[in-house]
């Protein structure tokens, strides 16, 4: 009895070691945790990683939440997200910094300006060319009328990203139009073909229904660029 009592006692303490030391070293104490006893692996996932794991208490009493601390790491999290977004949607190389402009205000400004270094490594920015400015603010209206990206991160917070430093404009309109003109003849194609009687009548309905759609999926990515053309200009 003793030494199973001295088990669980070793047990609880290194258990506990590894959920105080995880948000420190996070891959050894998940992998020394997983060697410890516990319940078997369950639909609840806290029972299968230590990262999910409960926080250590003493007793009952919940633990004390900052509301407005997490509120304010969902935006500036938000924010990052949304500039990596922007960069993969306009194919931007991988290594290449780009600038920025932050439009906030109130205390959301002073924390996205406290750690806009971390936002400039996150999001490869620029550091000579990002700026967090005032909602309302001379810069801001400045940035909002610049040819660029708009990023509507949350109520009362935006971004704003050069166009100019995403794409190069010229060569950008040069491959819209390439592909332009290349869905333009596969429209055509299908379309004559779909048009054409023998293909319809003779053809079963499973292979024309097909047809269809990959016509319509063709004038829906047409649509698309011709957008993508006009609002380049």
């Amino acid at each position: 009895d003793d030494a199973k009592t001295a088990r669980r006692v070793l047990v609880y303490i290194l258990d506990t070691s590894m959920r105080l030391l995880h948000p420190y070293m996070p891959y050894v104490t998940e992998q020394l945790w997983h060697h410890l006893p516990r319940a078997p692996k369950s639909e609840e996932k806290a029972a299968n990683a230590l990262m999910l794991a409960d926080w250590p208490q003493m007793d009952d009493t919940p633990l004390v939440k900052d509301d407005e601390a997490i509120a304010t790491f969902e935006c500036f999290q938000a924010l990052t997200r949304s500039i990596r977004n922007a960069r993969a949607e306009y194919n931007v190389e991988q290594g290449k910094k780009i600038g920025a402009t932050i439009v906030a205000s109130g205390e959301l400004k002073e924390a996205i300006e406290a750690e806009v270094k971390s936002l400039i490594v996150l999001a490869k920015l620029d550091p000579e060319q990002v700026a967090v400015v005032a909602t309302n603010s001379d810069e801001a209206k400045a940035a909002a009328a610049a040819d660029s990206v708009q990023l509507v991160i949350q109520d009362g917070v935006e971004a704003y990203l050069p166009l100019s430093e995403l794409i190069d404009v010229e060569k950008e309109k040069q491959r819209l139009q390439k592909q332009s003109e290349k869905l333009a003849k596969e429209i055509e194609k299908l379309s004559g073909r779909l048009q054409s009687k023998g293909f319809v009548d003779k053809a079963p309905a499973a292979v024309v229904d097909k047809a269809k759609a990959e016509l319509a999926e063709l004038e829906d990515q047409a649509s698309k660029i011709r957008a993508s053309l006009e609002a380049l200009g």
